[in-house]
């Protein structure tokens, strides 16, 4: 993995401030830039937004496995080998005392939908050089992650091209 690929954003929330556990809502946004990002300052990129199944939470997806790549090896590798195209992916952290969130609004564990959609998103379209538009926006997670995904795409046509 090519560490320099991957930054940490910094962001306070204002929709997490007073979730029901009292879960942190100071969090660490990691983010993969594809190579050649700072190439170009003037290139914008797709953004792809990677959603961790239950009791995870981003960072965790940046693990090494064993004999297979994790995700940011994956992309880097389909990227040099033309099968993907050059594409910023965010991992946001939406982990909860009970375990996850969801990505849901909740009465039990707060506004995750919301921060993901209010929140997180205009963030990184200021922060980063993003193609700001649902055409160049998808969501995509497994587990819980992939449950989120859907019913993010379904609730938020406008702001989701895609979801897997």
């Amino acid at each position: 993995m090519l560490r320099e690929q991957i930054i940490y954003l910094e962001h306070e929330s204002r929709v997490l401030a007073d979730n029901p556990p009292g879960d942190p809502f100071r969090r660490t946004l990691p983010v993969y830039l594809p190579p050649g990002y700072n190439d170009d300052p003037d290139r914008r990129y797709p953004v792809i937004w990677v959603l961790a199944p239950f009791t995870s939470w981003g960072e965790r997806l940046f693990n090494l496995q064993a004999w297979d790549e994790n995700i940011v090896q994956r992309m880097d590798r389909l990227v040099r080998e033309g099968k993907a195209a050059p594409a910023i992916l965010i991992f946001p952290d939406c982990f909860t005392h009970y375990g996850g969130s969801q990505y849901l609004n909740s009465s039990a564990v707060g506004r995750y939908e919301d921060y993901l959609i209010e929140e997180l998103i205009p963030f990184s379209d200021a922060h980063l050089r993003t193609l700001p538009t649902r055409e160049h926006r998808a969501v995509l997670g497994y587990s819980s992650g992939g449950y989120g995904a859907l019913m993010l795409a379904m609730r938020h046509p406008n702001t989701f091209g895609a979801a897997a």
